[in-house]
């Protein structure tokens, strides 16, 4: 509305009413004119600051040319959010790309120059799903995000993912997968929590029912054959079964724990290595083991032996109260709700797999269990429970006491009664830890649900686990920053597989393009996939790169392609297209003493899965096609111990290396 001024003030001007025929017939008189007339004529319009002028202009956009004049009008004039709102009233065609307008020199010269406008006008078109599509997410991830990420424009950014979902979830992809940007997976995981709207589930990978009573019979044969033997020098000794062997959690492979009491020595943690030693020597005399030793200097000095038999390695440990009642506790959650065996079953499987567990810095397979019961605790599934410990030498009072605290807990009737199923489950356990759980200030107890770490301990934003039976024992104290940030990541990884996933059904999802070389699935894959790419292994020193390989379904599916391009430049020119467009091709030259005078005779280039044979030694021509691949600027090459690649190149051919990266070198 324009403003009027009358008797001193100001006062704003309706604007004039325009009927529908009058807008019908505006319409088809821009119908009838050339290209040409539309870009003079929105000229003036455009250099205008009203909105009716605005509109006017928008009735004359068609072609691109008008597309690109009016964006970047507005654009200029800073209107990010004006220009994505008329864009939306556009009628596009149903292959449309955002990507295809925005890569315009034009438009895209002033995107790059104003970053906040940029991100003002992106995040509107994020309101309109048919103009983009998931490769202009791929672009603007490219374009806009990662530099602004390099250069620290942190305003911008935040304005552009601010309620755009699918870029925050490629945001979240890209850094698992590269490392860049992953600073801001801890800012950017909330957005995990979609998955509780979409009903997303798990096929567990760990049956309930599946339970190997051999294995359980074994470590009781260990456990009493050790108790006899020790009860030959102190005969008031008792051996008993504690963690994963007692609560049946273990695999057929992993360790038997035992503890040993001894009324008569009551030493306790650091005090009992020498009596670990002593028994430790006498038990070499029944069972000779080349491999036993004792760790006199951990927190529990332990001895750590093999069974002769079955080859099980075996932790015997001396006096060790807690463990005794912290596995009682666990029995009796296991016992009194039964959805926490499969769950937990599958946790720790996961937790092995992905190198979480049993490697210096992180937790204890004990405390993935603990996260399990804390994250239905939280959901109001099982009740906290607060036992009351004793450190006496006694286990008969044990199962007393615990159960004494599930009667004080919080009655059944508050707590959840209709469970959805494990499959459902599984992952809000991995959208709780993701996103919801605040590292910063709560404490993850079984004892109680409002916990807080003291304010000093607020500036890290470290995992706080209470043991639930020495409470003042922080289990998350073995994590450091990497670590933390790893296990975090890594409860990300599987939210992001699982959207993947659902992407994929029915059709599949070009959210696969940062690594899967933009390969699209044309085939039904195998329901396990999804599974076996969340227990795919992972090295347990790679702390940044977490998902690299994980989700390229189509080269699990399908394995490597290789062909032989020895006369045919037809393919050899759409090989190197793919390659262009793609922005990174693998490299590799071979040939008799490759160097400045070893003539190069192969020539591989694989893009994603598809590895190309170029026949130099049969078709020397065939370089000439490479040639302007490998040195273009904008492609990334990528080849191992490129020194013999690039002399051989240069001398043989005058090709100059450009764009590499030696993977020798990184």
């Amino acid at each position: 509305m324009d403003e009027l001024t009358l008797g001193g003030e100001s006062v704003k001007k309706r604007r004039k009413c325009v009927s529908k025929a009058e807008r019908l017939a505006k319409k088809a008189l821009a119908g009838a004119l050339t290209e040409e007339q539309r870009l003079r004529q929105m000229q003036p319009l455009l250099e205008s600051n009203r909105s009716e002028d605005w509109d006017s202009a928008n009735r004359l956009v068609e072609s691109p040319a008008t597309q690109v004049l009016f964006l970047s009008s507005l654009l200029r004039k800073k209107q990010g959010r004006a220009a994505a709102h008329y864009m939306k009233r556009w009628s596009h065609p149903p292959q449309y790309e955002l990507s295809t307008l925005l890569k315009t020199p034009a438009l895209l010269a002033i995107l790059d120059a104003d970053a906040s406008t940029a991100a003002t006008f992106l995040n509107t078109c994020a309101d309109n799903p048919v103009a983009l599509s998931s490769q202009s997410l791929y672009f603007i991830l490219h374009q806009f995000v990662l530099p602004w990420i390099a250069n620290e424009l942190d305003a911008p950014l935040q304005t552009l993912l601010h309620n755009f979902s699918p870029l925050k979830w490629l945001l979240l992809e890209h850094a698992l997968v590269t490392g860049q940007g992953r600073h801001l997976v801890n800012q950017y995981a909330y957005v995990c929590q979609e998955l509780k709207r979409t009903s997303s589930s798990l096929t567990p990978w760990w049956p309930s029912e599946l339970t190997d009573v051999s294995t359980a019979d074994t470590r009781e044969r260990i456990r009493h054959t050790m108790e006899a033997a020790l009860q030959r020098a102190w005969p008031d000794a008792s051996v008993h079964l504690f963690g994963s062997s007692k609560t049946n959690l273990c695999q057929p492979n992993d360790d038997v724990d035992l503890c040993v009491l001894v009324p008569s020595c009551d030493v306790r943690g650091a005090d009992s290595a020498d009596l670990a030693a002593d028994m430790h020597g006498h038990l070499a005399l029944y069972f000779p083991a080349p491999d036993a030793v004792v760790v006199r200097h951990a927190r529990i000095p332990v001895i750590k032996t093999r069974d002769a038999d079955s080859h099980l390695r075996v932790d015997l440990c001396v006096n060790n109260m807690a463990a005794l009642w912290n596995t009682a506790l666990l029995e009796a959650y296991f016992a009194r709700f039964p959805v926490l065996r499969p769950l937990c079953q599958c946790i720790r499987l996961w937790a092995k797999a992905r190198a979480l567990v049993g490697t210096s810095h992180m937790l204890s397979s004990y405390s993935m269990v603990l996260l399990v019961i804390h994250w239905l605790q939280s959901r109001r599934v099982v009740p906290f429970v607060d036992v009351a410990y004793t450190d006496a030498l006694d286990v008969s009072a044990i199962h007393g006491a615990i159960a004494r605290a599930f009667d004080n807990a919080v009655p059944p009737s508050a707590l959840q009664t209709q469970l959805p199923p494990v499959s459902e489950l599984l992952v809000d356990f991995f959208v709780f830890w993701a996103s919801d759980f605040p590292y910063a200030t709560a404490i993850a107890s079984l004892r109680r649900h409002d916990l807080t770490k003291p304010k000093t301990c607020h500036s890290q934003p470290l995992l706080y686990l209470e043991d639930p039976i020495e409470t003042g024992r922080n289990l998350g104290s073995y994590l450091n920053r990497d670590s933390q940030r790893v296990l975090r990541n890594e409860m990300v990884r599987v939210c992001v597989l699982v959207r993947q996933w659902q992407q994929l059904q029915p059709s599949p999802s070009l959210l696969l393009h940062s690594v899967s070389f933009g390969t699209s699935a044309e085939s039904q894959y195998d329901p396990d996939a999804l599974t076996a790419c969340i227990l795919r292994r992972r090295a347990p020193h790679s702390q940044c790169f977490t998902m690299t390989g994980d989700v390229v379904f189509r080269e699990r599916t399908h394995g490597l392609h290789i062909s032989t391009i020895t006369s045919d430049e037809t393919e050899a020119r759409r090989v190197v297209a793919s390659a262009v467009r793609l922005g990174v091709v693998g490299v590799d030259c071979e040939g008799a003493a490759l160097g400045r005078h070893g003539p190069i005779c192969l020539v591989a280039v694989a893009v994603g899965c598809h590895v190309s044979l170029f026949d130099i030694f049969t078709n020397p021509a065939l370089m000439d096609v490479l040639k302007p691949l490998l040195e273009d600027p904008t492609t990334l090459k990528v080849l191992h111990d490129c020194r013999k690649d690039s002399d051989a190149l240069y001398h043989q051919f005058g090709i100059a290396l450009t764009n590499v990266f030696d993977t020798q070198v990184g």
